[in-house]
């Protein structure tokens, strides 16, 4: 399979699904509001997901539109599914783990196992970013956007 024609495919499905994000007022009823807006958080991650979707599905384009020849990493291995069985496995013990561990512990395991599975051997940057990334992320969400994740509950 490949990977060029998925790359634009999905980039294109985004891209729509964030410009609705974008310009619908009518997607959220309820919710938690901020002074913000109940909308200000899905609109950044729509923006986030327009800039990233977009600049993967350009290249793939350029490259399609140059014709260049697929490189060994752009085809898609369709004959086994034990990677995406791996990755689910993942997800669902993160997913158990959350609410009994918190989001700063089990996070940062899963962030690790995710970028070792992807290939990554950088070992420093990996534990760096798989430890700075969720406590980022915890101390944004609680004392910025007041959205409370789960913390240690094993008592």
């Amino acid at each position: 399979m490949n990977r060029r024609k998925v790359d634009v495919v999905l980039s294109a499905i985004l891209i729509t699904v964030s410009l609705i994000i974008l310009t619908n007022d009518n997607l959220v009823e309820g919710g938690m509001e901020t002074e913000l807006g109940s909308m200000f958080v899905p609109r950044v991650i729509a923006i986030c997901i327009l800039l990233f979707s977009g600049t993967i599905g350009i290249q793939s384009l350029l490259k399609m539109h140059k014709k260049e020849k697929l490189a060994l990493i752009e085809h898609i291995d369709t004959t086994g599914f034990g990677g995406v069985a791996l990755y689910f496995s993942i997800f669902i013990l993160y997913w158990l783990a959350v609410p009994h561990v918190g989001f700063i512990v089990a996070t940062p395991f899963t962030i690790f196992s995710i970028a070792y599975l992807l290939g990554g051997r950088s070992w420093i940057p990996i534990i760096i970013i798989s430890i700075v990334t969720p406590i980022v992320i915890f101390y944004g969400c609680s004392q910025y956007l007041r959205v409370f994740l789960p913390t240690w509950s094993l008592s």
